[in-house]
């Protein structure tokens, strides 16, 4: 009699067992995230046939993006290769949708949040052949002025579709537009493509950062001829990089969760690997150094929002 009571109860606990298994919820998949990355080295470097490569030949964007991705483990990310010239058609294409290495000044549209600060990057300058820098007044401190370039003369510059540089910049040449004829390039090599062009002498210069030539130099043939100069207006100062994401109620939520990760990944050793690999210039380290503590602690990772005025890219149309 006992052993039969016990089987009963037994077989009780089964049966209780399995209802409560068949009525269980499956486990919630993760929100997918999807993030752009461009073809902008050392930005974002594609090796042959649009492979990542390992983590000693990935760029900035890349590294930061990866440690941002261990943090937010409760998303399912996915990267999307996508022109800078198509991004401001894409934020709402794909929501939520992230980019690594914005500028943190004031958004160019209501369709994208930016986050926190989450880099520091030295100031654009000039890059152009050396047979166009000979005919260029060289200050005493080796920069050149942007204003009185394109104040005086008329110029050819050659512009990665969609890119910004900063209000100060985008103003001046706003102003000055009458005198520069803009070579546009656009799709799957900007970068590169654009430097190329420079090289062959399709215009006279471009606008972007040291390092970004400095990439060009080590990897291109006869990269030897370009030269970078300081842009007067600019130099001295800094430009703050952040994330956006997508304006909607699932970016404002990633954005949240970026924002709170982001004070441990500046303050890591990958990340300061990373900064060290692409944003430092040769010879100027302990500048660098000083100057990005000095940021660091007054601006990366605090809720700094950017400025809310009005911002327009320098070309529109281009």
């Amino acid at each position: 009699m006992l052993s039969q009571h016990l089987f009963k109860h037994v077989v009780s606990a089964l049966a209780l067992i399995s209802c409560v298994t068949v009525v269980a919820e499956p486990p919630a998949s993760p929100e997918k995230l999807s993030w752009v990355k461009n073809d902008a080295p050392p930005f974002y470097i594609i090796g042959p046939g649009g492979q990542q490569g390992s983590t000693d030949q990935q760029g900035f964007g890349d590294r930061i993006q990866a440690l941002i991705e261990r943090s937010l483990n409760n998303y399912q990310h996915e990267t999307l290769r996508i022109p800078l010239s198509r991004l401001s058609s894409s934020w709402k294409a794909y929501n939520p949708l992230c980019f690594a290495t914005m500028i943190h000044e004031a958004p160019l549209s209501d369709d994208y949040l930016l986050s926190v600060p989450n880099a520091m990057y030295l100031p654009h300058g000039i890059i152009t052949t050396n047979k166009f820098a000979e005919r260029l007044p060289v200050l005493d401190d080796g920069s050149v002025s942007l204003e009185a370039m394109i104040r005086e003369q008329k110029i050819s510059m050659g512009h990665i579709s969609g890119r910004t540089y900063g209000e100060k910049l985008d103003r001046m040449l706003r102003r000055y537009r009458h005198n520069i004829e803009v070579n546009a390039r656009a799709g799957s090599t900007e970068t590169r493509g654009i430097l190329t062009m420079l090289n062959k002498g399709r215009f006279d210069f471009i606008i972007d950062c040291e390092f970004v030539l400095n990439h060009h130099v080590d990897s291109a043939e006869q990269a030897e001829q370009l030269r970078f100069l300081p842009i007067s207006e600019t130099r001295g100062n800094f430009i703050l990089g952040a994330v956006g994401c997508t304006n909607s109620e699932q970016g404002q939520k990633v954005i949240q969760s970026i924002n709170n990760v982001l004070p441990e990944i500046v303050n890591s050793r990958s990340y300061r690997r990373a900064v060290a690999a692409w944003l430092v210039p040769v010879g100027d380290e302990a500048y660098y150094w000083n100057r990005f503590d000095d940021v660091l602690r007054a601006h990366l990772g605090s809720p700094t929002p950017p400025k809310k005025t009005a911002r327009r890219p320098f070309a529109t149309s281009e």
